[in-house]
């Protein structure tokens, strides 16, 4: 068996969906994030892969059906991710005992601190999207979460660097894709972070590759980081129980991230009602074993959205009854103790007022502008 060969099934045995490579040239003129020097001076390669989601947690999540219907899926989410980064290892341990170099990738938040402003744009280590649509692990969708048929983007990608010279494996071909651009994934971000409209385009190796435009990514974190869970209808929202207003520039976007930052470090963590799970969501990298106490409470990043990769299913008519599902879901109003409960949305509105004014400021406190109207860009990168 080539290497190529022997990769492709242990990474199979271990729970990989798709297995594909990268090289140097297949990933050259891409951006910083197609680097496979930055985690290993010697680089030449990578091996990439995809592992599921569990489906059957995603529809819960996404109708709040149940009480544990949040901490379910995050679970799942978590301990996907985990087994992901374990099996980075597992096969830069492979390597290295063939005499290789190699390196492995954490599957999710790790980023390079080295870069001004990295906790505002967030650049990966290493985009893991980037090596998966070149590879063929899988293509992008319009909201630039990558799937593969039948999964859709509801999937965790993996990878292994090397300095072994692997073969490189062809993206999937155009009318191969997942996607019909149905643009969903645009209608279930509560503040709107993807254009509808505009497409931003990279190349890797040659080949172009395009999605959609992102409005503003301060938009992601107030949403993704679980500041704000009301989408602009505000119609239902995520998980998160904050209730801003929503921000139409992005100079209103910075006013309600202040205030929202302020707020949720007021909130009590999310327990869910029948179990009390708090998760640790990778707070500080120790992963979901470790609980956070009052004292690192504000390092947890409890997982309340997520919509945009989940909502996708890969068949237009699973992703149109997600969507379904989502939008009748209803909003979530969050208890002393960190409960949340569900509500219509009129009846949202009625139980946020019952709370007292101190409380309601946690979750929701006017930003708006209170000066004269000055002449500014309606939306601009942070």
């Amino acid at each position: 068996m080539s290497l190529n060969e022997e990769l492709e099934q242990k990474l199979k045995e271990l729970g990989a969906i798709r297995v594909g490579f990268v090289t140097l040239e297949t990933l050259a003129g891409g951006p910083e994030g197609a680097n496979l020097k930055y985690l290993l001076p010697s680089a030449e390669s990578a091996v990439c892969w995809a592992i599921p989601l569990q489906k059957d947690l995603i529809r819960p999540y996404l109708g709040k059906t149940h009480p544990n219907a949040r901490g379910d899926h995050e679970k799942d989410n978590i301990e996907v991710n985990i087994k992901s980064s374990k099996m980075s290892r597992i096969i830069a341990q492979f390597l290295v005992e063939k005499g290789c170099e190699a390196a492995s990738v954490i599957a999710n938040n790790k980023y390079r601190e080295d870069v001004l402003n990295w906790n505002i744009t967030l650049p990966p280590e290493i985009s893991l999207r980037y090596l998966a649509v070149r590879s063929g692990v899988a293509s992008f969708g319009w909201s630039g979460n990558v799937g593969i048929k039948e999964y859709g983007t509801a999937i965790i990608l993996g990878a292994t660097i090397t300095n072994a010279k692997f073969d490189p494996t062809d993206p999937i071909p155009a009318e191969e894709s997942f996607c019909n651009e149905c643009k969903i994934c645009t209608k279930v971000c509560a503040f709107q972070m993807f254009s509808p409209d505009e497409k931003v385009e990279i190349t890797l190796g040659g080949h172009i590759f395009s999605y959609s435009k992102r409005v503003n990514k301060l938009r992601c974190i107030l949403t993704c980081g679980g500041f704000n869970g009301l989408h602009k209808s505000r119609k239902f929202s995520t998980f998160s129980p904050g209730r801003y207003d929503y921000p139409e520039t992005a100079m209103e976007v910075r006013r309600v991230l202040t205030a929202a930052m302020t707020g949720q470090r007021k909130r009590p963590l999310i327990k869910d009602s029948s179990t009390g799970y708090i998760p640790a969501s990778f707070s500080g990298g120790k992963g979901a074993s470790s609980l956070p106490t009052e004292e690192t409470k504000n390092d947890v990043v409890q997982l309340t959205c997520g919509n945009c990769q989940i909502i996708c299913w890969g068949d237009p008519k699973d992703t149109a009854k997600n969507y379904k599902i989502l939008v009748n879901s209803g909003c979530v109003i969050q208890r002393e103790d960190g409960r949340l409960e569900v509500f219509p949305p009129d009846e949202a509105i009625e139980e946020f007022e019952k709370m007292p004014l101190k409380r309601q400021r946690w979750y929701r406190k006017d930003y708006k502008m209170k000066m004269r109207q000055i002449t500014r860009p309606t939306e601009m990168m942070p």
